[in-house]
């Protein structure tokens, strides 16, 4: 029988995670540091990546690297994993955590705001993981996980740009998959309605209605930024060495509203 702890171990591992500023990026980055792994905190945001990056260093007492990219970029993300490299020599997994996407009603978007969206969540996560591939393939169980979006599987008018490119990125992933196996393994984590802080406000939800939307899941509440952490790192880990190419939700149950009628109609 294998030690669990041992299947759980990043020891000697070297992590990027794109969007690591942020809330779900960053409680993957502490998570990963404190089992073992040297974590690479990617993000837009520079001041944010650094100061993510040395709390992490802080607190786990791993070499961190926190690093300004522009996932649109492809410049930017060449430095990303040439910084990597220079730093730690190696790239064992890649989280491609960025993606964002405005309250967009169908008929309200455009060519611009289509392409935007699709560069941003969809085209970035593939070039960063073309880029990663020569180094990742001679890794040991080497493992790509993608933040995908229950958005992406369901219709969802009022966000046309983000869930069409988060619906292109699925199919993406399970290309992937299927011709990298069994050197590399790739998975999405289908994410479902988290509390990001300020990110969820600004896509256009007020306070009221993620109340109302929180009462409509079957766990009653939004998930925890680490609660899909938690399923990255059982992607990424020895446990799941026979796992690639699915969609992993963590959406705490889904909605759920009854089939049978209610009242009085006929």
């Amino acid at each position: 029988m294998t030690d669990i702890k041992q299947l759980f171990s990043f020891e000697g591992k070297v992590i990027i995670i794109t969007g690591a500023a942020g809330a779900i990026g960053g409680a993957a980055g502490h998570l990963f540091a404190y089992l073992g792994a040297n974590v690479v905190i990617s993000d837009l945001n520079e001041e944010g990546a650094k100061k993510v990056a040395a709390d992490i260093e802080k607190e786990s007492g791993k070499a961190t690297l926190g690093i300004k990219t522009d996932a649109t970029v492809e410049t930017d993300l060449e430095i990303l994993v040439g910084e990597t490299l220079k730093k730690f020599g190696k790239i064992s997994g890649l989280i491609n955590n960025v993606g964002w996407g405005a309250n967009t009603p169908i008929w309200g978007s455009n060519s611009d705001k289509m392409v935007k969206s699709y560069l941003l969540n969809t085209v970035g996560a593939y070039n960063l993981t073309r880029m990663c591939m020569p180094h990742l393939e001679i890794e040991d169980n080497a493992s790509v996980v993608f933040s995908g979006s229950m958005v992406g599987v369901t219709p969802s008018p009022e966000f046309i740009e983000y869930s069409t490119a988060k619906a292109g990125l699925m199919n993406m992933v399970r290309s992937m998959a299927v011709v990298s196996g069994p050197k590399v393994r790739f998975n999405t984590v289908l994410i479902g309605s988290v509390d990001n802080g300020d990110s969820t406000l600004a896509a256009g939800y007020t306070k009221e209605m993620l109340e109302a939307l929180s009462n409509m899941f079957v766990m009653k509440r939004r998930g925890a930024p680490i609660e899909i952490a938690y399923g990255m790192m059982f992607l990424m880990s020895d446990a799941a060495r026979w796992i690639t190419g699915i969609d992993l939700r963590i959406d705490g149950g889904g909605t759920y509203k009854s089939k049978m009628p209610t009242g009085d109609s006929h």
